[in-house]
């Protein structure tokens, strides 16, 4: 098992480095500029977390390897921004970030877990239905020729 840490303003560099690793690589699935807009940089970073997000990460031989968000929203944990770095992938990070993101939850008394899902994204989609999510609400565009799927479960 490896350990998640939630992360500090002083992680963001290297917070910054893997969302560019995973989101500026491989991801074509997803449009270009959302792709820009999720590898956030350093102070963007920061701003996200004096707005209220908290940034978790699991380090692999002392390098961030597994990263995700989440932010308090009423009585909802809302999730996103799970990356994997690509020499890491296949190795259970992505479902130990899940596992946190419940007890999380669960230890800030949220009554309800929150993600969005790329509509047609299979493996995202079945672990989040693995997981015990539901869908919530009909598809949106998260962005241009981006539809993406609302996914809830109960804490």
């Amino acid at each position: 098992m490896h350990l998640v840490e939630e992360l500090s303003p002083s992680d963001a560099p290297q917070i910054e480095k893997l969302l560019a690793e995973v989101w500026l690589g491989d991801a074509e699935e997803y449009p270009n500029e959302w792709r820009k807009h999720r590898a956030l940089g350093s102070e963007g970073i920061l701003d996200e977390m004096k707005e209220g997000y908290h940034y978790f990460g699991i380090r692999i031989d002392g390098v961030l390897a597994c990263v995700y968000k989440a932010l308090i929203v009423g009585d909802v944990l809302f999730g996103e921004h799970l990356s994997v770095s690509p020499a890491h992938q296949g190795r259970g990070l992505a479902s130990t970030m899940y596992d946190h993101f419940f007890r999380f939850a669960k230890s800030s008394h949220c009554k309800k877990v929150r993600a969005n899902i790329l509509v047609g994204h299979e493996i995202n989609e079945k672990m989040v239905r693995r997981l015990g999510f539901e869908k919530s609400g009909e598809p949106f565009y998260q962005a241009e020729s981006m539809l993406v799927q609302a996914w809830e479960r109960e804490v």
